[in-house]
């Protein structure tokens, strides 16, 4: 009997240490491992809107490979849960954010007051969420559409039974019993069809005429010309009356001829040889087609174009401002081109290699001599970035992009085992491998490591901190105050006397 008590107590001890355990289990996967930032300038898409311009990372952590948290230094932030379970991106200032829900599932756009999501084949787009008579839609692809458009006309449709949609590839179409009847309105045109593309009728204000395809067809353009078939697409012909004024038509198989006022071209068995010379404005201008798509010749101001496909390409400036090649489509390919004060090659052995560089005439001197970017993959080995001050390699890494997409954010990036950030002012390198659990970190005025859950500890300046079992017992401090942590939530801060007045110290 004595024992009992005993037991209850020891019953009672053990269950409290379960339930402290799983707590403190939880807390740990929650707060998950702050990862370093040394040489992480830019995580792309994160600032919403802008995905090119870089980006100071200033905090990252990772749960394992199943969550990652990623801020930039102007408060912009993403949050991965993988795989494909949900992404978000939000700005600083809350105006524009971006979701991903099991994608590519669902995904949605917030930005200065509009909406725009999919769910699988659903489409919704609200231009301004605050205002009830802006343009909006809410499509199931291709069967029901639904909206308002931007001219303020409400419309609905069930394809192919009976409707009308706005601002899709017309400003309106409307149909019944499609392909029985379909009217299409576009720029003040309105085109009227029978047993589409069968029976057709067009009147408008510059547009006028019919079809009964593929017998015959005529449409006439305000100021621009007229064009017909018959026995499409045996016979063609169009007269221009615009800016290039002048004819063409076309024998389908066997040859067809343009004679306007800046080109001259023959074809012959089109679209397989084609032989164009320019004239008047574009005097110099030059395309072969001998035969189509294998060998191609375009000349066109400094501009040259030279294809033998699938063998060697190549598209040039004279002056050197462009250049770029292929060969063995689409297995190699090299780009150098120059804009501005900036200067960009690149060289691409499909899937396994890629390289790039960006360098920028900081001077005006002509020589391009500061680094931008340079960009290093072998896949799925490795991907190294660096842009003079900073570096950053990824091992493994699966993407093909060069920049962070959905595909990447939601599953790829989880299979990341190590990294290796640099700086070189102040200088300093850090470690990480296997999501954050291990980590080395070292220079100037800087120290770093970690062995998850065991131990983590980091100093930096004046500034120091450690903790021991994630969390069960830890410090972190500065020169003037220090504070102690204790069962992972608890803890207790020491007076800054220093910045005390008299009347506040103890």
């Amino acid at each position: 009997m004595k024992q009992r008590p005993k037991q209850h107590g020891g019953g009672l001890k053990a269950r409290r240490s379960a339930s402290l355990a799983a707590l403190a289990g939880v807390a740990l996967l929650a707060g998950g491992c702050a990862s370093p930032t040394t040489g992480r300038v830019r995580d792309a898409q994160l600032l919403y809107g802008d995905w090119q311009r870089p980006a100071a990372i200033a905090e990252a952590r990772q749960a394992g490979p199943f969550f990652e948290h990623v801020a930039t230094a102007d408060g912009a932030r993403r949050d991965s849960w993988r795989p494909f379970l949900h992404t978000r991106i939000t700005t600083a200032d809350g105006a524009a954010s971006h979701d991903e829900w099991l994608w590519p599932v669902y995904s949605a756009n917030r930005r200065d007051g509009a909406l725009s999501w999919r769910f699988l084949l659903w489409f919704g787009q609200d231009s301004a969420t605050a205002d009830d008579d802006a343009s909006q839609r809410l499509w199931l692809f291709p069967i029901w559409f639904q909206g308002r458009s931007q001219q303020g006309e409400d419309y609905a449709a069930l394809f192919p039974v009976y409707g009308t949609i706005c601002d899709m590839i017309a400003d309106r179409i409307h149909f019944a019993l499609f392909p029985l009847w379909l009217e299409v309105d576009r720029v003040g045109n309105r085109t009227q069809n029978v047993l589409w593309p069968i029976f057709s009728r067009t009147r408008g204000e510059t547009a006028n005429g019919f079809k009964v395809f593929p017998l015959y067809g005529r449409l006439e353009r305000t100021g621009k010309g007229r064009e017909k078939f018959a026995l499409w697409p045996i016979w063609t012909s169009s007269v221009h009356t615009n800016r290039n004024p002048g004819t063409a038509w076309m024998l389908f198989p066997v040859v067809g001829r343009v004679n306007r006022e800046s080109e001259s071209t023959w074809m012959a068995l089109p679209p397989f040889f084609n032989f164009t010379h320019g004239r008047g404005k574009l005097e110099g201008y030059r395309k072969i087609n001998c035969p189509w798509p294998i060998i191609r010749i375009v000349d066109e101001g400094p501009m040259r174009k030279r294809v033998f496909f699938p063998f060697w390409g190549r598209k040039w400036h004279v002056a050197g401002k462009y250049d770029a090649c292929w060969a063995v489509w689409p297995f190699y390919s090299s780009r150098h081109v120059v804009k501005r004060d900036v200067r960009e090659k690149a060289r691409s052995l499909t899937p396994v290699y890629h390289q790039s560089s960006l360098m920028r005439d900081a001077d005006g001197d002509g020589e391009f001599e500061t680094p931008v970017e340079n960009f290093l993959r072998v896949w799925p080995l490795f991907s190294a970035r660096a842009d003079g001050t900073n570096s950053f390699l990824k091992v493994p890494d699966l993407s093909f992009s060069k920049r962070t997409g959905a595909l990447e954010r939601n599953l790829l990036d989880m299979f990341t085992l190590y990294t290796r950030g640099g700086e070189t002012s102040p200088r300093r390198v850090d470690h990480e491998a296997l999501w954050g659990m291990l980590r080395l970190g070292r220079g100037e005025a800087y120290r770093a490591t970690r062995v998850w859950p065991v131990w983590d500890a980091e100093e930096e300046a004046d500034a120091w901190s450690w903790s021991l079992l994630g969390g069960l017992l830890g410090r972190r401090g500065d020169a003037d105050a220090a504070r102690w942590r204790y069962l992972w939530f608890f803890g207790g801060e020491a007076p800054n006397t220093k910045a005390l007045g008299k009347e506040d110290a103890p």
